[in-house]
């Protein structure tokens, strides 16, 4: 059996009215607390970055920050456990915006 942990969840996303109800939502079809919420904007112009932590089971949270990316103004989201850093998170949500540019050009 799976045992809960606690994840933080980091998402990039624009910055639209109704997006933290939406995600919000996510939490509450599953049945799952949000133990710490921030939001802010991140070093990226344009770009906010919500960090949510919730204790679950990594199957979860899987599901969880899949349904979040589902969400058109979402850039990229992530989870760590128990607020583990990904350096790699700046740099694809760059890369994201980068490819996204270079499509509209």
């Amino acid at each position: 059996m799976e045992t809960d942990k606690l994840y933080e969840i980091t998402a990039y996303t624009e910055n639209q009215v109704g997006l933290l109800s939406s995600i919000a939502g996510i939490f509450t079809r599953r049945s799952m607390n949000i133990e710490k919420l921030l939001v802010y904007p991140s070093l990226i112009e344009g770009i906010h970055k919500f960090k949510i932590t919730t204790r679950t089971s990594e199957r979860l949270v899987k599901a969880v920050v899949l349904q979040i990316e589902k969400k058109v103004d979402v850039v990229k989201a992530y989870y760590q456990v128990d607020s583990e850093r990904s350096q790699r998170e700046i740099e694809d949500v760059r890369e994201f915006l980068s490819k996204r540019e270079n499509d509209y050009k």
